[in-house]
């Protein structure tokens, strides 16, 4: 089992208050298909919580037989890792507060052989990620003991990320009770109105399914996971767009897109989504 490393920073430590913060709610929109995917922010729980529960609230009612978590990279890969770019654990899972979360091990093994150049089992890099610890309490509040497979892509190509869709693909051949846990924020932590601008790209490009990879003039995104947006959009199709559910920025909710002030101030914003499913 992996240690935790980021409680007490991340999320609270002791088991009853973390059971606390992620008891699951009732959401007004409930998915009913998988395989399927929620987006969901990675911050402290003093930042997201509401946020995470808001992306949660929509899958609450789904029985889910695998969880993909796909985690941004924000390091640099290591010399001897290249040119693998999609990182996962050999590890049978993790603890946090005293209780064992569960990786889908076979799963695993099987990606590992077929992707030997482009993935790689290597846990240090989920040593200095916080994403996935700070999530998985929620997937357990709200999907149940259902075993995890954690990976993790920093920036990629287009060909990269066509052998990313071909991960995702392999998965659902496996398992097509698959629930895709994009974990992501909006944009860097940058100051007004870059922050806004960014987050605004981002919602527009996802709103209609556009291509996040493509660079128009005067616009930029600086999501820090869009390898796994884009890889998820096209496994699942590009035609089923991201619905928002949630707007978060400096511990608030907002029901648009408003500069923070003062503007020199930097921050990030947090948004709670679902892929559209088949009869929206």
């Amino acid at each position: 089992m992996l240690d935790s490393y980021h409680h007490m920073i991340f999320y609270p430590e002791d088991a009853a208050e973390l059971a606390k913060a992620t008891a699951k709610r009732k959401g007004t929109i409930k998915l009913s298909k998988l395989p399927g995917a929620i987006l969901a922010p990675h911050a402290a729980y003093s930042e997201i919580k509401e946020a995470l529960h808001r992306s949660f609230e929509v899958a609450g009612d789904l029985k889910v037989s695998l969880v993909v978590f796909l985690g941004a990279l924000h390091q640099e890969v290591l010399e001897q890792d290249a040119p693998a770019f999609l990182f996962t654990s050999l590890q049978d899972g993790i603890t946090i507060a005293g209780k064992d979360h569960s990786f889908s091990s076979d799963v695993i093994k099987t990606l590992l052989q077929k992707f030997p150049n482009s993935m790689r089992a290597c846990d240090s890099y989920f040593e200095e990620e916080s994403a996935l610890e700070l999530t998985l309490p929620f997937i357990n509040s709200y999907l149940g003991e259902v075993p995890v497979l954690p990976i993790l892509s920093g920036s990629a190509s287009s060909e990269q990320i066509k052998i990313y869709e071909n991960v995702l693909k392999t998965i659902l051949e496996y398992e097509p009770n698959t629930l895709f846990i994009v974990s992501s924020n909006a944009c860097a932590l940058l100051p007004s109105p870059q922050a806004e601008e960014d987050t605004q790209t981002l919602i527009n490009r996802l709103s209609v399914g556009e291509n996040l990879l493509e660079n128009k003039r005067g616009e930029r995104i600086s999501s820090c996971n869009t390898a796994s947006l884009s890889a998820v959009n096209n496994t699942l199709g590009t035609n089923k767009k991201w619905v928002f559910t949630g707007l978060f920025s400096k511990h608030e909710e907002h029901t648009e897109i408003v500069s923070m002030e003062p503007p020199k101030d930097k921050h990030v914003w947090h948004l709670s989504a679902y892929k559209e499913e088949e009869n929206v």
